[in-house]
């Protein structure tokens, strides 16, 4: 992912085919999430306003290297699908976005639900070294002010959404 593509994002959710771990949120829940980015990089990322055209972030890995070191920090990772990985935190849900590059320069997580997620988020960042994007905020989280407001905004958003939604007859 170069630094154009990181200023032209914008939050995007998992698509409805894809299978959620968690039961327990609903149908139009599934379909929306607050999205990060992951990448490597030796020095922490600059600014995205401050960041070279042509900055690109560091090989992360290959995707066996990825998953391991991810369920070495998270236990309980679903690898079913290794393109697809599932985590059940409490209240909360991550979907790894893994793609199928090998090596990979980075992969998406898409979180669902409510709950303390940023505190898993930040245990991945700070067992691997890699770097969090946080595609609400347009910043890598490293630079927020207030690392928990895309997550929030996130939650207040969907809970907006979802109640001015009509309910099915």
């Amino acid at each position: 992912m170069t630094s154009d593509n990181l200023r032209r994002s914008s939050p995007t959710s998992a698509t409805p085919d894809k299978p959620v771990c968690s039961q327990r949120w609903s149908r139009k829940e599934k379909g929306m999430s607050w999205d990060i980015s992951v990448m490597a990089s030796l020095t922490p990322p600059p600014p995205v306003e401050q960041m070279p055209q042509d900055w690109r972030g560091d090989v992360l890995g290959s995707q066996d290297e990825i998953r391991q070191k991810i369920s070495s920090v998270l236990a309980g990772v679903d690898w079913t699908d290794p393109t697809w990985g599932f985590y059940d935190g409490d209240g909360y849900s991550f979907e790894f976005s893994m793609g199928k590059d090998d090596p990979s320069d980075g992969f998406m997580i898409h979180v669902h639900g409510g709950g303390q997620a940023l505190s898993d988020l930040l245990k991945i960042c700070e067992g691997t070294g890699w770097f969090m994007y946080d595609c609400s905020q347009g910043e890598w989280l490293h630079h927020c002010d207030d690392q928990e407001a895309g997550w929030k905004g996130f939650q207040a958003y969907r809970d907006r959404v979802l109640s001015e939604t009509p309910k099915a007859t």
